[in-house]
C-alpha cells in the first residue's frame, strides 16, 4: 500500500453535456449473440477509413461504447443527432431506408431504449446523412454500456456500405453528460476552510470557545497544460468573460496509477467559479497556465472510504509521461502507456494537432501504437526538445 499519492494521479475534470461518440469500424469492441459490435469511441480514429458492407434487411451494423463508458446513472431526455456516410448500390427502387436502435448493455443483456424513424437513401453514392431521434429519460447502472444498431428496410440484395474514420466523420451527439480532463498540473490543490464563531462565555473557564459556521472551498492549479479541445485557453478565457460556473470533479487515484483498483478513487464534486486565469509562455519552455476556482455551494465526496473498486467517473487513469530528446529520435517507447489511449502530445510546449493510431505520421503529426507503447513522430526531435504525452 502506498504511503503517498503521486501528484500526477490527482486530476481535475469538468462536466460537459451532449457527449459525442464516434463510429470506429476498425476496432472490434464486443461480440454479443454472435454479432460483432465495433467501437463507439470517445475519440475519432483519424487513421485510415474503415468501412462495413451488408445486404438485405436481416442484418445490422453494430457499435458499442468502451467498457466503463458512459459511466452514468441516467440518460437525460432529448434529441440524439447521428452523422453517417452511407452508400447503396444500383438504384433507389422500392424506397430503401435506414434507421437506428439504441440499447443499454449490462454485460449480459441488451435492453432496447429507443428506435428512430426511418430515413430514406437519396443517392447511389457515398452520401452524408444527418439524422435525429428522440431519446426518453432512461435510468442506467454505472457499468452499463451503450450499443447502437443501424438497420435497413427495403434494401433486398443491394449492398449498403457504412463509411467510418479518416475523412468520414461518423458520429452521434447524445444527451449524456461526461467529464473531460480539465487539466493536469505540476501543482494542484484542494482547500476547504470553516469559519469559526466565538461563543466564549462565563462558563468557558478562561478558554475561548468557538463553533463551526460557514464552509468555503477552492481549487488552485499551477502549470496547467491543455488536455481537451473543449478546455483550451480561449475557452477558459470565455468562461471568465461570461462568468459561467462549471461543475468539476477533483479525482485522487489512491492506487498511484498502478491499475490494481484495490484502493479505488476519491472524488470531490462541486460547482465552481473561475476567479483567476493566467497564461505563461517561457522562451523554449512548455506553455502553461494557472487557474483559481472558487467553490460555490457544497461539494460531495464519493469513495471516501476507499472501498474496493472505488468508483468510475467516466474516464480511466490518466498518465502524464515526459521525455527530453537527445536529438534525431523519431520514436519514443512509453512502456507504462501500453494498453492506454494517447490523447495529448506536446513538443516544446506546442500541442500536436493530430494523433494517429494507424499509418505513417508526417509533418507535426504523431502516431501512437497502444500495443507496443511506441510514439512515432512525423519529423525528428531536436536536441533537448521536451515532449509531454498524456494517456488514459
Amino acid at each position: 500500500m502506498a504511503s503517498a499519492i503521486n501528484g500526477t494521479n490527482i486530476v481535475l475534470y469538468a462536466k460537459r453535456s451532449n457527449a459525442k461518440y464516434y463510429f470506429n469500424a476498425s476496432v472490434n469492441n464486443a461480440t454479443i449473440a454472435s454479432n460483432i459490435y465495433y467501437q463507439l469511441g470517445e475519440e475519432e480514429n483519424t487513421g485510415a477509413s474503415a468501412n462495413l458492407s451488408k445486404a438485405y434487411d436481416n442484418t445490422f451494423f453494430g457499435f458499442i461504447t468502451n467498457i466503463s463508458y458512459p459511466s452514468q446513472t441516467n440518460i437525460p431526455a432529448g434529441t440524439w443527432t447521428f452523422v453517417n456516410y452511407l452508400d447503396i448500390t444500383y438504384n433507389l427502387a422500392y424506397s430503401p431506408n435506414f434507421y437506428y436502435k439504441v440499447f443499454k448493455y449490462n454485460g449480459t443483456t441488451l435492453t432496447l431504449l429507443a428506435t428512430s424513424s426511418t430515413f430514406a437513401f437519396t443517392a447511389n453514392e457515398k452520401t452524408k446523412y444527418t439524422s435525429t431521434m428522440s431519446m426518453p429519460a432512461v435510468a442506467l447502472n454505472q457499468t452499463d454500456r451503450i450499443a447502437i444498431q443501424i438497420w435497413t428496410t427495403n434494401v433486398d440484395a443491394r449492398d449498403v456500405t457504412l463509411y467510418t474514420q479518416g475523412i468520414n466523420d461518423s458520429s452521434v451527439t447524445t444527451t449524456l453528460d461526461y467529464y473531460t480532463p480539465f487539466g493536469a498540473s505540476t501543482n494542484c490543490s484542494f482547500e476547504t476552510n470553516v469559519d469559526q464563531v466565538e461563543v466564549t462565555s462565563q462558563t468557558s473557564a478562561y478558554f475561548r470557545e468557538f463553533k463551526n459556521d460557514i464552509i468555503t472551498w477552492s481549487v488552485n492549479c499551477d502549470g496547467f497544460i491543455t488536455l481537451s479541445n473543449n478546455y483550451n485557453y480561449a475557452y477558459l478565457l470565455q468562461l471568465v468573460l461570461d462568468k459561467t460556473p462549471i461543475t468539476i470533479k477533483f479525482a485522487i487515484d489512491n492506487d498511484n496509477g498502478a491499475g490494481s483498483d484495490t484502493l479505488g478513487n476519491t472524488v470531490l464534486t462541486g460547482l465552481v467559479n473561475l476567479t483567476s486565469l493566467s497564461l505563461s509562455a517561457p522562451v523554449e519552455g512548455t506553455s502553461s497556465y494557472s487557474v483559481s476556482l472558487q467553490g460555490t455551494g457544497g461539494y460531495s465526496i464519493d469513495g471516501i472510504a476507499v472501498q474496493t473498486q472505488g468508483i468510475s467517473i467516466g474516464t480511466q487513469i490518466v498518465k502524464m509521461l515526459d521525455y527530453t530528446a537527445t536529438g534525431g529520435e523519431t520514436t519514443i517507447t512509453f512502456t507504462d502507456a501500453i494498453g492506454f489511449t494517447c490523447f495529448s502530445v506536446s513538443r516544446g510546449g506546442v500541442e500536436v494537432q493530430t494523433i494517429l493510431t494507424t499509418g505513417t505520421p508526417t509533418g507535426d503529426n504523431v502516431k501512437f501504437d497502444t500495443t507496443s507503447g511506441i510514439l512515432t513522430f512525423g519529423t525528428a526531435l531536436s536536441a533537448n526538445e521536451f515532449v509531454r504525452a498524456l494517456f488514459k
